[in-house]
């Protein structure tokens, strides 16, 4: 037996739900980059490059191009195209910034053990691996693996 279609009505709803979601997610966004731009400028922008500024620009700024590009999908009810794509192809290097932070922080306070980040290096692997191989699954699958993994970490430490 093959799965009922939605109604019109609850795809419209859905839809509204998704695009209202993704619209208040884009103004905490700017919200907080607004309320700590200074400190960024100062931090970020006018020291010198290195691997940890790579991968904060990479978290911060990639995540608002998703959600951006997320919104436009959702507006234009075209699903698996080269909006998709640009936006799966952003995921990866947006968790390789979050991945990268979160094994960086947890290295320094695990006083550098080399088993933590072994495992964290591992475990940080999976996100982007899932992204890659499943480029039109949903972002949320994405995040529950980050999220699994944070808790893993955790759990480690």
């Amino acid at each position: 037996m093959s799965q009922a279609e939605p109604s019109a009505e609850i795809q419209v709803l859905s839809d509204k739900y998704v695009f209202t979601t993704f619209t208040c997610y884009t103004a905490l966004l700017i919200y907080d980059t607004l309320l700590t731009l200074p400190s960024e400028i100062k931090h970020i922008w006018c020291k010198t490059v290195k691997i940890g500024t790579i991968l904060y620009l990479f978290a911060r700024y990639l995540l608002m191009a998703i959600v951006v590009l997320a919104i436009y999908e959702s507006l234009s009810n075209m699903k698996c195209n080269t909006i998709t794509h640009l936006g799966h192809a952003l995921q990866v290097p947006y968790v390789i910034g979050v991945q990268g932070l979160l094994l960086a922080r947890t290295y320094a306070i695990s006083l550098q053990n080399q088993k933590v980040l072994g495992v964290l290096g591992l475990l940080s692997l999976s996100p982007t691996i899932f992204n890659v191989v499943c480029p039109c699954a949903d972002f949320v699958s994405c995040l529950f693996w980050t999220i699994a993994i944070s808790l893993v970490c955790n759990l480690i430490h």
